[in-house]
């Protein structure tokens, strides 16, 4: 069982779970995703990792109630767990310094992680 270590509502219907996983963060990088399961009878859904922390060893993850797993994974609050937590999984993006760049994005989590909001 994977504890959630904090939960916030980011929008209606939209969530951040900081989920205590120590050995998918110590090997998670930008790009990469998991796949969780709620419960022992729940289906898999995969999410992306929004962010990790290899110090504290857990990963965060953000997801709109879209469908029954997603609605119920919502339901859970700080000091619930999840059945399962596989990861990380995929490709890495490949990230390169090329110095300052413009990043285009919308929607809720990309506000949420923005190291300089409002610029």
């Amino acid at each position: 069982m994977y504890q959630i270590i904090s939960k916030e509502t980011l929008a209606p219907a939209i969530h951040e779970y900081e989920i205590l996983a120590p050995k998918v963060a110590k090997k998670a990088k930008a790009g990469q995703f998991v796949i969780l399961r709620v419960d022992e009878n729940g289906e898999r859904i995969p999410l992306t990792i929004a962010d990790y922390n290899r110090e504290a060893g857990t990963i965060t993850i953000v997801f709109a109630e879209a469908g029954y797993s997603t609605k119920k994974l919502a339901k859970l609050n700080a000091g619930d767990a999840v059945q399962d937590f596989v990861g990380p999984l995929g490709v890495p993006s490949h990230v390169e310094r090329f110095g300052k760049v413009v990043m285009v994005a919308g929607g809720v989590g990309v506000l949420r992680f923005s190291p300089s909001p409002g610029i």
